[in-house]
Order: structure tokens, then C-alpha cells, then sequence
């Protein structure tokens, strides 16, 4: 918990932005969720044997996003498995930043995306590079970024205890490759409705052996992949101009520990600021 309260002072960091910077349009929400992983197209099991329907579970969280003249920020925190016994919950935490180089939208790009479970599950994402925020309209937005991504994962086993100094089953830090990925939305009125569509997506391509094996292998024999994807194509329905309701189809390939490809669905009910 401690860890995942620090990400979340990571997050609150980055929305910090000089009073002399000029705000142009923003969001912000709370919003609670029902993870169900056997709703969708693939329903295997984790790499490891583990049943999917154990990762099912309801999750409250906070999300915000800003754009300003010299660039956006974005960042949510998540507490999940609230519907579970209190050791068995995690939390997760997310906090981006463009910064832009040029007028024309060039950015400096920056990610940190940090969980953890009551399990002994950690894992941080780190990703430095470059963007792009000129693409937009009236009612739509898509921003592409690319750059270096660094890892920290460990899997401790409770039931060793704290004194085991040997109770991490795995760990992994260091260079994982890089990472390309995009968020877009569009917002539209449907038949008097006002809707919001959204995606998001993080394409991982050369990672280190040890995460590629963890995520695309469920057995010694087979051959690691050395790239993923994970991402998320939303539809919103604003009921009012406080209350949202919708479906988010989360998708994933050789990602969360489930080669090939695989998805879950997400029913979201959210209070807009």
C-alpha cells in the first residue's frame, strides 16, 4: 500500500503546473467498475493455470486530465478488488505527461505506471520518449507517442514469510525494450444523446527475455514472444452532464500474463466533475 500511495503523490506531482501556464479544457471523475474476464472472445487461463474468473472484481477509482499551452497531463488511481476479503485487494496508479518542444506538437513524453497486490505482486512501468499533440479537432483528440521502457516487477510468495530472504518466486528490472502506443476520443451527439468513444493502446516490442517469457509462455518448451499489446476501446454514454455510463473492451496480446490474444469487459458507471 505504501508504494502505491507514493505513485499516487507521483501523480499529484505532475498535475503541479506553473500558475503562468494558460488552461484550455480538462476532465475529471469518479468512477466504479466491474471487471468480468470471462466476458469476451478469449477466455483461456493465465500462463500460469490460474483460473480467469479469480481476476473478476470491482473496482472504485479517480481520474484527471488537463491541456494547457505548453501541453497535457493525465493521471488515475485505482482501488481494486473492492468487492474481496482486505488481503486480497490491489491498487493502481497512472500518471502521464506531454511537454511540448514545437509548436507544431512535438513533445517530450513521459510515463510512470505502478501496482501492487496484497498477493506479493508489483510491477512499475516506466517509459521516456517522444509525442506528437497536433493532431485534434472540434470534439476529438489522437496522440501518439514513442519511447525507451523500463521495468520493475517482483513476485514475493506471502507464505514464506517476511524473514525469507529468498521469498521473491521472480523478479525483473532493467531494460524491457520499448514502447509505442496512442490515446484518442471523439465525442459525438447520437439521436439527441451525447456519447463519448475513446482508446487507448501500448504496443511493447523488444523486451527482455524474462518479461516476454512471463507474459507469452505458459510452459518451459514454448518460445517467448518478444512483443505485447494492451489497450482499451470505450464507448461512454453521458446521461447528464454529471453522470456517465458504458462498456470498455479491454484487449491484450501475450499481456497480463496471457499469450496470444485475449480480452475482458469493463462496465463502468462514473461521476463526472
Amino acid at each position: 500500500m505504501r508504494k502505491s500511495l507514493l505513485a499516487l503523490g507521483v501523480v499529484a506531482a505532475v498535475s503541479a503546473v506553473p500558475a503562468q501556464a494558460e488552461y484550455l479544457f480538462g476532465f475529471g471523475g469518479m468512477y466504479m467498475d466491474y471487471q468480468d474476464w470471462g466476458h469476451g472472445f478469449g477466455n483461456d487461463n493465465d500462463n500460469n493455470g490460474n483460473k480467469i474468473s479469480d481476476r473478476n472484481q470491482a473496482v472504485i477509482g479517480i481520474e484527471g486530465g488537463a491541456v494547457f499551452d505548453w501541453g497535457q497531463i493525465y493521471g488515475f488511481y485505482d482501488y481494486e478488488g473492492v468487492d474481496r476479503a482486505q488481503d486480497n485487494r490491489g491498487a493502481s496508479t497512472k500518471g502521464t505527461i506531454h511537454y511540448n518542444l514545437t509548436d507544431s506538437g512535438i513533445s517530450l513524453y513521459a510515463q510512470v505506471y505502478n501496482t501492487d497486490a496484497d498477493s506479493g505482486f508489483h510491477e512499475q512501468n516506466r517509459v521516456l520518449g517522444f509525442g506528437y499533440t497536433g493532431l485534434k479537432g472540434d470534439g476529438w483528440g489522437f496522440t501518439p507517442f514513442i519511447g525507451v521502457h523500463q521495468v520493475n516487477t517482483t513476485f514475493a510468495d506471502p507464505s514464506t514469510g517476511p524473514d525469507d530472504k529468498t521469498n521473491f518466486s521472480s523478479k525483473n528490472s532493467g531494460n524491457n525494450g520499448g514502447m509505442a502506443g496512442w490515446v484518442g476520443y471523439y465525442n459525438t451527439d447520437i439521436a439527441g444523446q451525447n456519447f463519448t468513444f475513446a482508446s487507448w493502446g501500448e504496443f511493447e516490442f523488444a523486451r527482455n527475455d524474462a518479461y516476454a517469457r512471463a507474459q507469452s509462455t505458459s510452459s518451459a518448451n514454448e518460445s517467448p514472444e518478444s512483443w505485447g499489446l494492451n489497450g482499451s476501446a470505450n464507448a461512454m454514454w453521458n446521461i447528464t452532464k454529471n453522470w456517465s455510463t458504458g462498456i470498455l473492451y479491454r484487449f491484450t496480446v501475450n499481456k497480463l500474463a496471457r499469450k496470444d490474444y485475449q480480452d475482458l469487459l469493463i462496465y463502468r458507471v462514473q461521476y463526472n466533475f
